[in-house]
């Protein structure tokens, strides 16, 4: 009979090295803290070791730690792999695809679209992610520039107009910007540039957005104009809705584009899977749609 610690332990003692925390480890197993703590304490007892240092600063692997986690990493993996491939057998051999994205695509500019991602790739099984952590077969970022270390492919770049409520519509775009807040939208705590941007593009005044309201992400900017609260510079390709339906109008015709863009980042590992590259296909397809609209 094989003496091995308990299953749960190492699966515990996995993911708190991963995330360096018991406390991201217990949110990631929709557990405790203090149920994380018992069962690394069970491993340490049952090995004769310390797996971790602890202090006020957080957890650190200890020697053993480091030397237990490489095997442990090693047959978990084995087993997810065996596992995944039995499992699509059974399935008539469908696939697994986990994307990452940022909030505000997924949610205005991804999910709408996921029908006919269904119909051209009926195989695959999608996870749509939002946070940047854990395993991804491929990430949707917005920025400005390739990624080194990954296959980098700019999917479509921002296409910003002004927009507001309808009532707005037909008045003097100088006058709403005296008498309203600009929204904006806030990435790695500063300001992104549209609002100068579009300013510059229309030969108007920065000094216009120098105020205004701040806001972590695109859609809740984007939620603050439809409440009337003010005007928002917004890429076009994130409110295709409120524009067909009406909820938002455009106050001008200018029209700036860029820096940012969305990029389609693969690492090189992923980048011949089968779903990888049907996913890809499909992105591209529709990105060259909205570049057309």
């Amino acid at each position: 009979m094989r003496r091995l610690p308990s299953l749960t332990a190492l699966r515990f003692f996995e993911e708190s090295a991963h995330y360096m925390s018991f406390n991201k480890s217990a949110n990631a197993l929709c557990v405790t803290p203090g149920a994380v703590s018992r069962q690394i304490r069970l491993l340490e007892d049952a090995v004769s070791t310390k797996l971790f240092d602890r202090d006020h600063t957080g957890i650190r692997l200890t020697a053993p730690g480091i030397e237990l986690l490489a095997c442990v990493a090693e047959a978990f993996d084995s087993i997810e792999r065996v596992t995944r491939r039995l499992s699509g057998a059974m399935r008539g051999a469908r696939r697994r695809l986990t994307v990452s994205a940022p909030p505000t695509f997924a949610t205005r500019w991804l999910s709408p679209r996921l029908g006919t991602l269904m119909e051209s790739v009926p195989d695959i099984d999608l996870s749509v992610r939002t946070d940047a952590t854990g395993e991804r077969h491929c990430t949707i970022r917005f920025g400005d520039a390739a990624l080194a270390d990954r296959r980098s492919e700019l999917l479509f770049i921002e296409r910003h107009v002004l927009v507001g409520v309808p009532k707005f519509a037909g008045q003097p775009v100088d006058a709403l910007l005296r008498r309203l807040p600009t929204l904006h939208v806030l990435h790695n705590d500063a300001r992104l540039t549209l609002w100068p941007n579009w300013l510059d593009a229309a030969g108007m005044p920065r000094e216009y957005a120098e105020s205004g309201i701040e806001f972590s992400t695109l859609d809740q900017a984007i939620r603050a104009a439809l409440a009337e609260t003010g005007l928002a510079v917004v890429d076009r390709n994130m409110i295709a809705d409120e524009l067909r339906d009406g909820s938002l109008v455009t106050l001008s015709d200018v029209e700036s584009t860029g820096p940012y863009g969305y990029w389609l980042d693969v690492a090189a590992a992923q980048a011949g899977e089968d779903s990888v590259r049907a996913f890809g296909d499909w992105l591209r397809a529709e990105g060259a749609k909205a570049g057309r609209d």
